[in-house]
């Protein structure tokens, strides 16, 4: 008689700071062969404990959180677990939010618009490996990127060579990644808010970007950060 195939669970962390959506999910997966919700969190919080107590396959992470936001609870599991996949479901497609999302280590980004079919689609693509971006993000993404973010005279000038960023720049430049405000750097730093936007403006100019969006999306890509 052959030995029978023994199929591994998909254990899953719904973190949403919305009752009905994380009681939603967890019918739906509760109808959905090889999957289970072994917890759901309402803030980012809660999130990063849980996700070191239960150990989820994958999290499906809001962004817009109470207490700690879905950015920054993405970077400090991911730093500390980098098996676990992170899956953003978001209600928008902010460029600061995608952009952050994506820096923090987030494997996926999807729109709650998503059909069902194509979320359970894509977490079993980013459990074995893959990425995913919806395409209205993925055609952002692909914009910000672009080399036009920088001007022709500055590549010609630098020869594609970034400025050395000192140490402090390059941390207030990976909190305008992660979607921080000015004051949220000053109190993260300890700065004032006078001394935070000087670096931004410096950070600024020596990118040559006109916005923090251009700056954080070039810190990801040429890996500042």
């Amino acid at each position: 008689m052959a030995d029978s195939v023994e199929f591994k669970t998909i254990k899953v962390l719904v973190v949403d700071d919305h009752p009905l959506i994380r009681r939603g999910m967890k019918g739906q997966f509760s109808l959905e062969t090889g999957f289970t919700v072994v917890g759901e969190a309402e803030d980012g919080a809660q999130a990063i404990k849980l996700a070191a107590q239960l150990q989820p396959d994958v999290i499906l992470m809001d962004i817009d959180l109470p207490d700690i936001d879905g950015i920054t609870a993405t970077q400090k599991i991911k730093s500390d677990q980098t098996a676990i996949r992170i899956l953003a479901l978001s209600a928008f497609d902010d460029d600061t939010q995608v952009v952050g999302m994506l820096a923090a280590g987030a494997d996926g980004y999807c729109l709650k618009s998503i059909k069902w079919e194509q979320l359970v689609a894509v977490i079993q693509l980013v459990l074995q490996g893959g990425a995913y971006l919806d395409p209205s993000i993925a055609q952002k993404v692909a914009r910000m990127l672009k080399p036009s973010f920088v001007s022709q005279d500055t590549r010609a000038s630098e020869g594609n060579q970034r400025p050395i960023l000192s140490s402090r720049e390059r941390e207030v430049l990976k909190l305008i990644a992660q979607g921080y405000s000015n004051q949220e750097i000053a109190d993260e730093l300890y700065l004032s808010l006078g001394t935070v936007k000087s670096y931004v403006r410096m950070l600024l100019n020596k990118l040559s970007v006109d916005d923090r969006v251009q700056a954080a999306a070039i810190a990801v890509r040429e890996g500042l950060i």
